[in-house]
């Protein structure tokens, strides 16, 4: 049971180290614990380990999920506690895989052990991260370190993947020099030194570019721009009752007349803030249109719309650019939509479920990154859960754009970890790309991220409010994950296999390794 003790409390560490506790050190130690539970077992029981350890992670920090799906899924809390373990046992067996793996290929050899361990998991991170359809980016280890900022600052280099190995490293390392029988039993002690050497010598080179980024001084424009952004606080029960419609028009209008006395060179609206579907509602349009005209100010809003294709309505989540004069100036389709939010997969099997979008069929996707035009800079715009993906939100940077607009409704998540979590993510975002994210949320949290991922200003939850932020567009060319996207990961993938394979090839000719020992003092 002890090693059970310890894949549990390498859970529960890492489910400390992320928002709302941001007890970001944890993580620099969270993963040791595990590698003392699995290292001297079978590849079979070190995944059963891992699979354990990640439930705890997953299962804690996640916990929102269930109050997602009970106040706005009308899902029986005897039902969202199955879901919320089904999504952390799918989360889980990526560690288990990680555990079995590791095992496995070392065959518990101990440099082999702390040498593949950095490479796997950042593999099967990115794996389960990406897939277009299915993709769960959320929790990766790297966002766990968004308010570091020196460590942070790789990520323009590597993606938030990066950090995530940097991590893993560190752990990896520490497990060999504070290991009992690896301090003292020879040949495994002599390694500690180059361990310690190439474990805190790239920490150091990390620490070290970090503090050079943050105090470079990058060329910036010639005049900031000035962006409003209005978080309407409307409850999600009140979205789509047409009852409301004129109330909502009238709460936003008034935010937004309070935002213009700022003179904003543009203002923004969260996700689906227009109670009604753009375009296909004349009363609804024309009010919010002329509101543009009126304040002669540019207009970024979230809405649904609907188009006729082969003779069928299709709904798009949707973000509209009105310019100053009412006119539309771009329209961007959200691409990567919300399982079980905007389409509910394997439809023949989960026939039983609705989705939290209720009133609406299936989403259907875009399938371009719009760029817009403020001032002369260009801009993207992501819609909620997409700020999660780093190659998604990277492609319309390397395209042009200069900064980047997220909008989202995080009603869903009610006063809970998620929100913190969302928005941790835009800071890793910002720089990977080195460009500004300003973030309006309809019930929070609203706010901007600089180049550096610092978030400031921001809004509180479930706040009804107007928020001014000022905003450097980046001029620089494009940083080289912007434009060569996940190439670590590439890197990362082959190194694991070709690693994997000459440990598997020579562990049969090395020493026997420790068998499995939990930590504590040495035995005299």
């Amino acid at each position: 049971m002890k090693f059970f003790g310890l894949a549990l409390a390498t859970g529960v560490l890492l489910a400390l180290s992320f928002p709302r506790m941001d007890w970001e050190f944890l993580a620099w130690g969270a993963l040791i614990p595990l590698f003392f539970a699995i290292f001297g077992q079978s590849p079979k029981r070190a995944a059963l380990l891992g699979f354990v350890a990640g439930l705890a992670f997953y299962g804690l920090s996640l916990s929102w999920v269930t109050n997602t799906l009970v106040n706005y899924g009308n899902i029986p809390s005897v039902i969202a506690w199955p879901i919320l373990f089904l999504l952390a046992a799918y989360l889980s067996a990526y560690i288990a895989l990680f555990c079995f793996l590791t095992i496995h290929l070392s065959r518990n050899q101990p440099l082999y052990f702390i040498a593949l361990a950095p490479f796997l998991w950042t593999t099967l991170e990115y794996l389960r991260s990406t897939h277009l359809e299915y993709g769960f980016s959320w929790q990766g280890l790297g966002y766990s370190q968004y308010l570091n900022l020196p460590v942070l600052q790789m990520a323009d280099l590597t993606g938030v993947y990066g950090i995530s190995f940097l991590i893993v490293t560190v752990n990896a390392g520490l497990f060999y020099l504070f290991h009992p029988r690896l301090r003292r039993e020879m040949p495994w002690r002599r390694y500690r030194t180059p361990v310690s050497v190439v474990m805190f010598g790239l920490y150091a080179l990390v620490l070290a570019y970090g503090w050079a980024a943050l105090n470079a001084h990058e060329e910036q424009p010639v005049k900031p721009l000035k962006v409003a952004m209005v978080q309407g606080n409307i409850p999600q029960q009140m979205k789509w009752d047409p009852q409301y419609k004129e109330q909502i028009l009238a709460t936003y209008r008034e935010l937004t007349m309070r935002a213009v006395v700022s003179s904003p060179d543009f203002i923004v609206w969260p996700e689906a803030v227009t109670p009604f579907y753009f375009l296909n509602d004349l009363d609804g349009t024309s009010a919010v249109v002329q509101l543009a005209d009126e304040l002669n100010t540019p207009l970024l809003f979230g809405s649904p719309r609907a188009e006729q294709q082969d003779g069928t309505w299709v709904s798009y989540n949707s973000a509209y650019l009105l310019s100053g004069d009412g006119n539309i100036k771009g329209r961007y389709d959200k691409i990567h939509l919300v399982p079980f939010g905007e389409f509910i997969p394997w439809q023949s099997v989960l026939f039983f479920l609705d989705k939290l979008v209720v009133g609406i069929g299936d989403f259907g996707r875009g399938s371009e990154a719009t760029l817009f035009e403020i001032n002369g800079y260009k801009f993207a715009v992501s819609i909620c859960y997409e700020i999660t993906f780093p190659d998604l939100v990277r492609r319309p940077v390397g395209n042009g754009a200069q900064f980047l607009v997220n909008i989202t409704n995080d009603a869903w998540f009610g006063k809970s970890a998620a929100s913190y979590q969302h928005i941790s993510m835009a800071a890793l975002r910002a720089v990977e790309n080195r460009v500004p994210i300003v973030r309006a949320a309809n019930t929070g949290i609203t706010g901007a991220v600089d180049t550096l991922g610092r978030i400031h200003p921001t809004t509180e939850l479930f706040e009804r409010e107007v928020l001014i932020a000022s905003i450097q567009p980046r001029t620089a060319p494009p940083t080289l994950y912007a434009r060569y996207g996940d190439w670590f990961c590439y890197l990362c993938m082959v190194v694991s296999i070709a690693l994997g394979t000459l440990a598997w090839r020579r562990t049969r000719t090395l020493p026997a390794a420790p068998q499995a020992t939990p930590p504590g003092p040495s035995p005299s």
